[in-house]
């Protein structure tokens, strides 16, 4: 079956050559060239009769293989394990194979739209390329790549459509079997167990580690006690599915383990799981717990998804006694501050008194060593022009008070940056500054958000402290005891922690005491501070009307707006700090409206975690005090959604 036209050819070149020669005989004998001629004509003759046969064979062979061809395009058109339909811009069904027939149950027939049998597939006419889509409709997972057939008036499409049920199956089971990381730690440890005797101890330590157990077993985990106060525990992504839809009530039960001094005790935890190593998962779960524990304890940080996800932190952070990291911290920044040539001081933008007191607290270490320092401010406020009101005369305050683009005009490369009051790059007065300034050092008191500044070389960040000016207040007594705080110096760090700690009412422990009484004696003068939280007239109008237009809603929640008047953000914090004092109030908002979006002021009797809520829009803060700025939003929308926030969170408390 391989000849051909080819070999007709070739055999037609050897008879013409065997003619040539033939003739030449002629010349020498008429006899044997007659013969010859004979001869070479009856293999011509034969020659021509074998190529017309192999020619009708061919024929034959081709025409059966083209019907056999066709017979299994058509078998494969309707027998194979893919489905294929021809629909038209609308979605009707022109043409399908039996495979879609049969899936569908015969229940689509021609002309009906797929949408009949599968309302769960979006056909998309719109679509002028290839388009691959995954959908599922009950029990059954399908592939879906559909092509257009043409462009012109009447576009049709051909849809490939294959059943991906198993391997859904089995990417759903490894899914669930992906392994979760997580860091546990006691975080009050050493405040449960002070002033207990061992028995106690043992007792305190025996229920914690029982309840552990029974809470990784009924996992299918495992746990393992390295440290006195730390876990690791590893169980499977179904397991943490289980733990995120009852909120880590494992934080509950073991908050109602409690000592003889009636400390409760609380958990901090750090999970990560994604489809990456071990030890980049423990690395993960390691930040997570870190973060937990800078957001006051007794919550979970889960790294899922890419994403960071909090659950917990109903317990008030506890103060810390010791103050050994308050004196490490000021030695290192005093290091970090003779070897700069230029300190700048920012807090967050919109500045209040205790970012200005604690800014103004950091520039008395940068004189006290002989270094230039400024106080760089986002924009001139009531707080700044009070301040400046009172500013005594003298070189060391000229130009104390600076705004971005003069501290960007002074930066060399021994500037060293404090930011203080605020940890999110966002907030700061001058966001600028952090990429232009190699060297940053972040002093704060509100709980750790998940974004935070990059790459500080030092971080004193205390959620259990009233205020910043608190936690600049400490370190002033560890940089330098022969150091003397001016009058004005001792008055803005001791508004600062008045106006945080709500005149001692909020968020106030031993140590914000301690912090006053210094600054007390370094002539702080409250007649002075008054002064600076006077307002005038029609702020106090302005806040009455906030409160006369407030709503109630169920739960102890009241939310109202504030408006149209000067000085917006104090008179909606101010506000919302009075609306506390109403009886059966829980929990304020006061919305404020901004340049940019809408600000919120949230205030909280301690029942109600305000920070979890306020971190819902991009906020955050303390549990207590927390408060947010939604960008490119309005004030009816913003109210609605905190509304909805706060609303789900009281009734999931409800339900614990």
């Amino acid at each position: 079956m391989g000849q051909g036209p080819s070999f007709w050819f070739d055999t037609r070149i050897y008879l013409a050559v065997s003619a040539a020669l033939v003739l030449v005989i002629v010349y020498y004998n008429h006899f044997i060239a007659v013969v010859g001629a004979i001869l070479l004509y009856v293999l011509y003759l034969y020659g021509r009769e074998r190529h017309a046969i192999r020619q009708r064979e061919i024929t034959a062979y081709l025409e059966s293989m083209s019907s056999h061809v066709d017979q299994a395009s058509f078998f494969a058109l309707q027998h194979l394990p893919l489905a294929i339909a021809i629909l038209d811009q609308a979605g009707v069904v022109h043409w399908k194979n039996g495979v879609l027939t049969q899936w569908t149950q015969g229940q689509l027939e021609i002309g009906e739209p797929l949408s009949k049998v599968w309302p769960e597939f979006g056909f998309d006419a719109a679509g002028k390329k290839v388009e691959t889509e995954v959908f599922h409709t009950g029990d059954k997972h399908y592939r879906v790549m559909y092509v257009p057939l043409n462009e012109g008036a009447s576009p049709m499409f051909i849809l490939y459509i294959m059943d991906i049920t198993a391997i859904e199956a089995m990417r759903t089971k490894c899914h669930q079997a992906m392994p979760v990381f997580a860091y546990i730690q006691i975080d009050n440890y050493d405040d449960v167990l002070k002033g207990l005797n061992e028995s106690q101890r043992t007792t305190i330590l025996a229920e914690v580690n029982q309840l552990l157990v029974e809470w990784a077993t009924g996992l299918d985990g495992f746990l393992k006690k390295y440290t006195e106060d730390m876990y690791i525990a590893v169980f499977n992504r179904q397991a943490l599915d289980r733990l995120m839809n009852d909120k880590f009530e494992i934080l509950d039960r073991i908050r109602t383990i409690q000592a003889g001094n009636k400390i409760p005790v609380t958990l901090s935890m750090g999970l990560a799981t994604e489809d990456s190593p071990l030890a980049a998962l423990a690395q993960k779960a390691q930040a997570g717990l870190d973060l937990a524990l800078g957001r006051g304890g007794d919550q979970v940080s889960v790294y899922l998804d890419s994403r960071v996800q909090f659950f917990g932190g109903k317990a008030k952070a506890i103060e810390k006694n010791t103050r050994v990291k308050a004196r490490i911290v000021a030695q290192a920044i005093r290091e970090m501050l003779e070897d700069c040539d230029l300190a700048l001081v920012m807090g967050h933008v919109g500045e209040d008194f205790d970012s200005l007191g604690a800014a103004l607290g950091v520039a008395k270490m940068a004189r006290a060593l002989g270094k230039p320092v400024h106080v760089v401010v986002s924009h001139p406020g009531l707080a700044v022009d009070k301040l400046a009101e009172i500013l005594p005369e003298g070189a060391e305050y000229q130009e104390v008070f600076i705004n971005g683009t003069q501290a960007l005009s002074r930066v060399t490369s021994r500037t060293l940056l404090f930011v203080v009051d605020t940890h999110r790059p966002e907030l700061v007065a001058a966001s600028e500054l952090l990429s232009e300034v190699d060297k940053v050092i972040v002093i704060d008191h509100h709980r750790r958000a998940e974004v935070f500044i990059a790459n500080p070389l030092l971080i004193y960040l205390e959620p259990s402290a009233s205020s910043t000016s608190e936690l600049v207040t400490e370190l002033l007594l560890y940089f330098d005891e022969r150091l003397d705080l001016t009058r004005f110096e001792a008055t803005a760090l001791y508004a600062g922690i008045i106006v945080d700690t709500k005149h001692f009412a909020v968020q106030t422990g031993v140590r914000t005491f301690d912090a006053a009484s210094y600054l007390r004696r370094a002539g702080a003068d409250p007649s002075l501070v008054r002064h600076l939280f006077r307002v005038d007239f029609e702020t106090v109008k302005a806040r009455a009307a906030v409160i006369n237009h407030t709503e109630m809603l169920p739960g102890g929640v009241v939310i109202s707006v504030c408006s149209d008047v000067k000085n917006a953000q104090v008179v909606a914090s101010q506000a919302a700090d009075m609306l506390l004092g109403i009886e059966g109030v829980k929990v304020s908002f006061v919305l404020f409206p901004l340049e940019d979006g809408v600000g919120v002021s949230a205030r909280s009797q301690g029942d109600v975690n305000v920070q979890v809520i306020m971190e819902q829009i991009g906020g955050g803060g303390h549990q207590t005090v927390a408060g947010a700025r939604v960008k490119n939003a309005g004030l009816e929308d913003v109210k609605q959604q905190v509304i909805e926030i706060i609303t789900s969170y009281i009734k999931e408390s409800e339900s614990e």
